[in-house]
């Protein structure tokens, strides 16, 4: 047991020496005091290496102290530099902020002048189909000849530069073939404006219940290839972006045709641009109606990606019925497509469910009724009222290219 201690002894000031040695720290405790002076030191012990216990507990304190002392400055030497380093981190991210759009060379921050200029100062002419409530839009032209749509906001005192532009750079990274572009911003004063890509059909809405002058009616095949993009869409903002990203506020009036009829889904992240109280008037539509919202984002203020979901089932029998959310019936006077379509359902009655201009067009192919009780099923499935039990977008798209594939022939 001696002897081991002895060994041991040995070990810890070889370490000691090359640890001081590198600080050029000198101990007074030198190897050959310890581990003696002749080759045999490991099986001869004699009086003359023992040293006496006092001086080496006082040897032990010295040493503990300096090594200590090594570790603890080098540790807070590591300290301080990850301090100024991620202080150094933080002041190049706030000038990159300062400069909204230095990492996207293809999202510009408009000066107000500039959007004057291009919409011939907000002019009537130049208004486009929409929302009234959160500021209109309205079409331009920028000077390379580029056409584009700005969205005009309400005046908001709660939201501040930084974090609107912080909100736009995050959407305007949002780049999909059925997501419309974000090409800029401007925000001046408490005025906030978005442009956008210039999409040349239009909403949907209009298509469905105010076809444009010399415009031609959808036909069934245009309305599942609608139908197919718009969940495209829908699946990339849920499956492919991380974190996901909730739309929140699917209609008809926020997917634009492309002059091919595909969908273009606009207004992602606008929701957060919008006073509460503009969203919270929408909530509750004509007779009482929920109109695309989810029930449990109505009563329970529960916001997921099957909320999206759900709206999607809505805008899908809107697609194929003609019939908004909740109309005007003589008879009951408000009624929500539900009320309406239910009946027809349960009676397996499915051409009725059809819009009439589809019905009643020459050139229009008529869908099966087997095809119709597939598009209903997936409609009605969408929108069940437990969340859970509602289907995901990406299995809605292949169900949709499915249905598409006879419509085709």
């Amino acid at each position: 047991m001696e002897l081991n201690s002895i060994a041991l002894k040995c070990v810890f000031f070889l370490l000691l020496h090359l640890i001081l040695g590198v600080h050029g720290i000198v101990p007074n405790v030198t190897l050959n005091e310890t581990c003696g002076n002749s080759s045999g030191s490991f099986r001869r012990h004699t009086k003359d290496t023992k040293c006496d216990h006092m001086h080496c507990h006082r040897e032990y304190l010295i040493i503990l102290a300096v090594v200590s002392a090594v570790i603890l400055s080098t540790t807070l030497g590591v300290v301080v530099w990850l301090l100024v380093y991620k202080r150094g981190k933080k002041r190049r991210r706030s000038r990159k902020l300062y400069d909204p759009a230095a990492s996207l060379p293809s999202w510009k921050v408009f000066t107000k002048d500039e959007l004057r200029s291009i919409t011939k100062n907000f002019s009537e002419g130049n208004r486009l189909v929409g929302d009234a409530k959160t500021g209109g839009t309205y079409s331009g032209v920028l000077p390379d000849g580029t056409k584009v749509a700005v969205k005009r906001l309400k005046r908001s005192s709660f939201q501040r530069k930084k974090e609107f532009y912080s909100e736009i750079r995050r959407v305007a990274r949002l780049c999909h073939p059925n997501l419309v572009t974000v090409m800029g911003c401007c925000y001046g004063h408490g005025d906030r404006y978005i442009v956008y890509e210039f999409v040349a059909n239009g909403p949907l809405d209009k298509w469905l219940h105010h076809i444009p002058r010399g415009g031609r009616s959808l036909d069934w095949a245009m309305r599942m290839k609608i139908a197919t993009t718009l969940a495209q869409g829908i699946a990339f903002l849920h499956d492919k972006v991380k974190p996901q990203v909730v739309h929140r506020d699917i209609r008809a009036s926020n997917v634009l045709l492309d002059e091919e009829f595909g969908a273009h889904l606009m207004g992602v992240g606008l929701s957060k641009f919008v006073p509460y109280e503009v969203m919270h008037e929408r909530t509750v539509m004509a007779g009482g109606t929920y109109g695309y919202l989810a029930p449990e984002f109505v009563y329970r203020n529960e916001l997921t990606t099957k909320s999206d979901v759900y709206s999607f089932g809505v805008l899908l029998l809107e697609i194929v019925s003609g019939r908004r959310p909740a109309q005007a019936v003589d008879s009951v006077g408000w009624q929500s497509v539900f009320e309406w379509a239910t009946p027809l359902v349960q009676a397996h009655r499915y051409p009725e469910l059809l819009d009439s201009h589809i019905t009643s067009s020459s050139t229009s192919i008529i869908p099966e009724a087997s095809t119709i009780q597939k598009v209903v099923d997936l409609v009605y499935s969408c929108t069940q009222h437990v969340p859970s039990m509602r289907p995901r977008m990406s299995h809605v798209v292949h169900q949709l290219q499915q249905l598409a594939q006879p419509s085709s022939k």
